[in-house]
Order: C-alpha cells, then sequence, then structure tokens
C-alpha cells in the first residue's frame, strides 16, 4: 500500500474515508492514487495537492483548488471525468474521480501510431462537446493538452484536470512547480491577455493539428530557447496543414485554419460549432484507400469544372459591367456638380466686383483691364484664406516630436541605469520567470542601456533603445519537474547562460518518468526595448522578463509619449502598474 506525507510530514494512508491503494502519477503540485471509497464499495482516482509553498501562497492555492474543483463538480458530461468529492485532510487537499481505464492521448500520440481520420475527427469532437458544456457553465479549461485526455477501449475521449485549470493563474505556475509544456498555449496565455472559453478553442487546434501532423503547428526542432515557440504562438501563422502531408483531408485543414486564428474574434464563437465542422468531416469523408476513378469520370470532372469556370466568367463579366456603368454615372453627377459650383463661384464673383464698384469680369472687353482685375481679385482672396498646410511641414513637426521623445527617454533610461547599479533595489512586485515560476523576491542590478540611430525621411533619428538589467532571486529558485520537461528546461537555461543545479531523484518504477529538481541561484536575464515608428509617429515598447512571462508589447501614440519611461521605471520596480493603464487608453 502506498503513503501520504501530510504537512507535519505524518505518515497518511487513507485520505477522507478513502484508502489509499497504489500511486499512480505524480507531478509537481501532488500526486494521483488508485484509492477504494467503502462508502460505495467502488475504486476512485484520488488527486492530491501538496505543493512545496510558504504558508500563505499554500492557503490561496488549497482555497482556489478547492472551489474550482467544486466548480467542475458541476459538469455532468460522458467526455468528463466525474467528480465525486472534494475535501481536505492535515493539510492535503483533494479530489475523488472516476478511475478511468485506458491510455492518455500523449502515451497514444507518442507510441507514433497514425490515428484513422475519423478518429481524430470524432475524439476531437467529443472533446468540443465537453467544452462547450463547460463554456456553458464559464468555466474555462486553460490547460487542454493530450496529457489531459484519456482515450478509454471504446475510444471515448474524456477530459481530465478541470479542478486544477485555474491554479495558480492563467500562465504560471507557483515557485517550486513545473509550467508543462507550452506548446497548446493561445496567444492571449502567451501574452498573459484576459482568456475565454476561445482559449480552450486555440489549444483544442493544437491537440487537432498534432493528431494529424505528428507535431504541433508552432514548434521547432531548431528551437533553443521556449522564447521562440511564444513568439510564433503569439504572431506568426501555423504551417498549412497540408503543407506537411497532402493525404490530409482539406476539410481538416479549413477546421484547423480558424481555430488557430490568431485573433479571438476569428475563431469559432462556440466549441459545439467546431464540434458540428467536424462531424461533417466523418459523415462525408473519402475512404482511407481510395478506389481508382470509373472510365469517363475524369472527363465528367473536367466537363464540370469548364462549366464551373464559365459561369464564373459570365458572372464577373456582369458584375464588371455593372461597375463601369455605374462609375460612369458617378462620374457624369460629379461633373455636373462641378458645374453648378463654377457657375455659383462666377455669380458670385460678379456680385463682389460690383460691391467694390469695378466692372463685372464677365463685362470686360480690354485685355489689359481684364489682366489687372484678375490679379486684384486674386490678391483680394488670398489675402483672407488661410495658409494651405505644407504635409512636408506637418510630418517633421511629428518627426521633431517622436525625435525628442525617444531623446529624452535614452536619458531618462541612462539615468536609472546609474541608480539602479548604485543601489541594487528590491522589485515590490513579484517577477514571473519560465519554467522556474513566480519568484516573490527579486534585486535589480547589472543594468546597462544603448541606443541605436535609424534613417526617416531624410533624416538621421533615434530609432531603436535597448535596456537590460538582472534581476537575482532573494531565495534560491527551485522546480521540479518531471520527463522530456528536464532536458527542455536544462538546455533552456544552459542557452541563457544562466548557472543551475540538478538534481536527480531515485528511479520510482519501470514506466514512471524519471523526476529532478532544478536549482537556480544566480540572476536571470530582463530587457526593455523602445523602438520609433516615425510612419505612423508611434511608440512601441517591449518588455521581456520583466515581471511578466515572456514578451509583453505595448504600443502608444504620441499623446501618451509624456511620462511614459517614469511608468516603465515603476513598473520595472513594482510600485504599480500605471504602464498597463497607460497602454489600454
Amino acid at each position: 500500500m502506498d503513503v501520504i506525507h501530510n504537512e507535519a510530514g505524518a505518515v497518511k494512508s487513507t485520505l477522507g474515508r478513502y484508502r489509499i491503494i497504489e500511486e499512480l502519477g505524480r507531478g509537481a503540485m501532488g500526486a494521483v492514487y488508485r484509492a477504494f471509497d467503502p462508502l460505495i464499495e467502488r475504486q476512485v482516482a484520488l488527486k492530491t495537492l501538496l505543493p512545496p509553498l510558504p504558508g500563505d501562497e499554500m492557503a490561496e492555492v488549497r482555497e482556489r483548488f478547492i472551489r474550482e474543483a467544486r466548480s467542475a463538480g458541476q459538469l455532468n458530461h460522458p467526455n468528463i471525468v466525474t467528480i465525486f468529492d472534494v475535501g481536505e485532510q492535515e493539510g492535503i487537499a483533494y479530489i475523488a474521480m472516476e478511475l478511468l481505464e485506458g491510455r492518455s492521448l500523449q502515451r497514444i500520440l507518442r507510441d507514433g501510431v497514425r490515428l484513422a481520420y475519423d478518429l481524430v475527427a470524432d475524439i476531437t469532437a467529443q472533446l468540443a462537446d465537453a467544452l462547450d458544456l463547460a463554456h456553458r457553465y464559464a468555466i474555462v479549461h486553460r490547460d487542454l493538452k493530450p496529457a489531459n485526455v484519456m482515450i478509454d477501449r471504446m475510444e471515448r475521449a474524456k477530459l481530465m484536470d478541470f479542478g486544477v485549470a485555474y491554479v495558480p493563474s492563467s500562465t504560471m505556475t507557483q515557485t517550486g512547480t513545473s509550467l508543462g509544456s507550452p506548446r497548446y498555449m493561445s496567444p492571449e496565455q502567451v501574452v498573459g491577455a484576459p482568456v475565454d472559453p476561445r482559449s480552450d478553442i486555440f489549444s483544442l487546434g493544437v491537440v487537432l493539428y498534432e493528431m494529424l501532423a505528428r507535431r504541433t503547428p508552432f514548434e521547432s526542432p531548431e528551437d533553443t530557447t521556449v522564447f521562440a515557440l511564444l513568439n510564433r504562438i503569439a504572431a506568426a501563422p501555423h504551417p498549412p496543414l497540408r503543407s506537411l502531408d497532402r493525404e490530409i483531408p482539406a476539410a481538416f485543414e479549413r477546421v484547423v485554419d480558424r481555430a488557430l486564428a490568431k485573433n479571438p474574434e476569428d475563431r469559432y464563437p462556440r466549441a459545439a460549432e467546431m464540434a458540428a465542422d467536424l462531424r461533417r468531416i466523418t459523415r462525408g469523408a473519402p475512404p482511407t484507400s481510395v478506389a481508382a476513378p470509373r472510365p469517363g469520370q475524369e472527363d465528367r470532372a473536367r466537363t464540370q469544372l469548364l462549366q464551373d469556370l464559365d459561369r464564373f466568367v459570365e458572372r464577373f463579366d456582369r458584375e464588371e459591367q455593372e461597375r463601369i456603368r455605374a462609375e460612369e454615372q458617378a462620374q457624369l453627377r460629379k461633373e455636373e456638380e462641378t458645374r453648378r459650383w463654377a457657375d455659383e463661384q462666377a455669380r458670385k464673383r460678379d456680385a463682389f466686383e460690383r460691391s467694390l464698384g469695378a466692372t463685372p469680369m464677365a463685362e470686360l472687353t480690354n485685355t489689359g483691364t481684364m489682366r489687372r482685375a484678375a490679379l486684384d481679385m486674386l490678391r483680394r482672396q488670398a489675402a483672407v484664406l488661410p495658409a494651405a498646410p505644407n504635409p512636408n511641414t506637418e510630418r517633421d513637426k511629428r518627426i521633431d516630436e517622436l525625435s525628442k521623445a525617444m531623446s529624452g527617454a535614452f536619458q531618462y533610461l541612462a539615468e536609472l541605469v546609474r541608480e539602479l547599479n548604485a543601489v541594487r533595489p528590491s522589485s515590490g512586485q513579484p517577477y514571473e520567470f519560465i519554467y522556474l515560476g513566480k519568484l516573490p523576491s527579486v534585486r535589480l542590478s547589472d543594468a546597462s542601456v544603448e541606443s541605436r540611430k535609424g534613417y526617416a525621411h531624410g533624416r538621421d533619428v533615434p530609432d531603436q533603445i535597448a535596456m537590460r538589467f538582472r534581476i537575482t532571486p532573494s531565495a534560491p529558485a527551485h522546480v521540479v519537474l518531471e520527463g522530456e520537461d528536464i532536458m527542455r528546461c536544462a538546455q533552456y537555461l544552459a542557452a541563457m547562460k544562466i548557472p543551475f543545479a540538478q538534481r536527480d531523484e531515485p528511479k520510482r518504477g519501470f514506466r514512471k518518468p524519471p523526476r529532478a529538481e532544478l536549482t537556480v541561484t544566480a540572476s536571470l536575464p530582463c530587457e526593455v526595448m523602445v523602438r520609433a515608428d516615425y510612419d505612423a509617429h508611434a511608440m512601441s515598447i517591449e518588455l521581456t522578463n520583466v515581471r511578466r512571462l515572456g514578451r509583453v508589447h505595448y504600443r502608444l501614440a504620441s499623446a501618451a509619449f509624456s511620462g511614459v519611461m517614469d511608468d516603465v521605471a515603476r513598473y520595472m520596480l513594482g510600485v504599480d502598474d500605471d504602464l498597463e493603464r497607460r497602454a489600454r487608453r
């Protein structure tokens, strides 16, 4: 019989009324056990939460764990793991849930077996159905990935881990815990924006893409850091499915493209609509091995294509002729309006000349008199007309304004660098770092700043400012990882030239993945990048590892230039969040 250790270190063989039978799996936030419920005499899966957190943070995490598990308990659906009970005993929070027999989708994909297209569509549609019910209860999963999907012997998909999807935040876990693979995150999660049900739809699109292409859409074998992956999720288009494998039905590509839209507004508004499209694929999908075309079938298809093209050309010609007629009529109306305007101006000019005692221009016959009258009239009009704006002058003013703002920003950051290096201040807010989680207390130091010149409309102007500094955790940062995440984290830290110590834990069984604890005591890199857009008269500020995970981008119009660098400095020091409020105006 396996045992559990509570916060005081005492050995427990039971939790609540549940008797522990064996451990099924372990993660950074706790473990999952096979347990027996004597009340109704059945076996259950018992998930526990016991991360190594300070007492005040642990209380908040435990409260959210139990609250969200109770919310997930509302979800009664054949494709969502059933939650029976939730409770806490002697510092250990637990969830009792349906014990699933089968394999995770992650394990199935790792086996390298290519799934049939109708099975892929069916599994994804089942998951979409599950999400649709959760979304109707205002529950967003936020951690949809193959590891959280179980497939039983009847090829029924079960979505798991609703109970901890919100713990402890949308993008990171607490210090000392594992972030997990970011390959299934939505662009909103990457940039730290608020998430809604459409974020789950994006993650489901990534899972569908992986089942079809046997790789996720934004990963690359050349990646040496997680930042490259996160940047592609946030900004780069995914490779079209059929560019990887032409055998994939085109209908899947249409579903994937809509699910993976960067803008949530362009995705499926509801998971149920995605499920409906997938089931249409199942009903209309061709067999796995397509038979050779029957005699004459290709000729009929070619004839149909030519007829479709003829209809298209005919419709295009008709629409083009209607467009030309509409333009001609608009031009005639414009010429008529211009003629009427010219006649009205001539009448006004004659009345004006008569008011001055001069002979109207229309009545003049002498050439010399006409020339002098025309000049006099133009001079009088010029005296009362405002000066026409010079677009080049206005553009130069905008360039001067942005150039001065960039120069002022560099001067401010240069002074900030000197103060940071002299004082080595502590941040008033935590910093988040990939894999390491939330660092509650850090010191800022080793700052530097440099400026780069650019060229805008014939002038040399400040184009880019880069300020770099490092943060040092007040206490060593620990993270416990399993399996491939150990290698990924170690590679990332090595690529960033961050020293770390790794302690491998003893083997826990043939089928259980290896575990290791990585410890970082050295400083970590952060960056503030300021760029000028002289054509749009705007300034962009990009923060990397500055309090938030990864890169956060702000774009400011001219009205927000004044004082923005002071907002950046206060944000870095954790004084306030005025920078975020300024960017949202």
